[in-house]
């Protein structure tokens, strides 16, 4: 289980599971990189996020579960490719999210009340964001393959 909270102290947004801790202080941290992880093998994601907890195979190829913000990915012809993070009920729902994956700012292709979506982004195909019930509920990250 993920656990997030608000330090008040440093106003650090500390994201925590039994792997570890992460401290999000300033809008140049980095909750996962989306972009060292897109194109990687299953082997390369576990020595830079940890292992998967469970993996299934499934239509389009394997899909794994991770800890670190509750992330699934699927790995298409073995690399990683489809990217959904789920555990950003903490992060603000603006344009500026996109940010705590790896990206640079930018401004979205398409935004609505509850969606934003970057095309053609820093060599990926897109990343939607979409919008909880107060702040960010997940993202969505199409790296190589539609």
């Amino acid at each position: 289980m993920i656990r997030m909270t608000v330090n008040r102290v440093s106003k650090c947004l500390l994201i925590g599971s039994m792997a570890g801790v992460a401290c999000l202080c300033n809008a140049d941290d980095v909750l996962l990189d989306v972009l060292k992880l897109a194109g990687k093998t299953k082997d390369d994601v576990a020595t830079m996020i940890g292992s998967p907890l469970q993996c299934s195979s499934i239509k389009y190829g394997e899909k794994c579960a991770y800890e670190i913000a509750e992330t699934e990915i699927v790995f298409i012809d073995g690399k990683a490719d489809w990217i959904t993070i789920e555990g950003i009920d903490a992060v603000p729902y603006s344009s500026d999210a996109i940010e705590v994956f790896g990206f640079k700012p930018a401004d979205p292709s398409f935004e609505n009340t509850f969606t934003m979506r970057w095309n053609n982004i820093e060599g990926l195909l897109s990343v939607s964001l979409f919008k909880g019930a107060k702040n960010s509920d997940y993202a969505y990250i199409k790296s190589y393959t539609e």
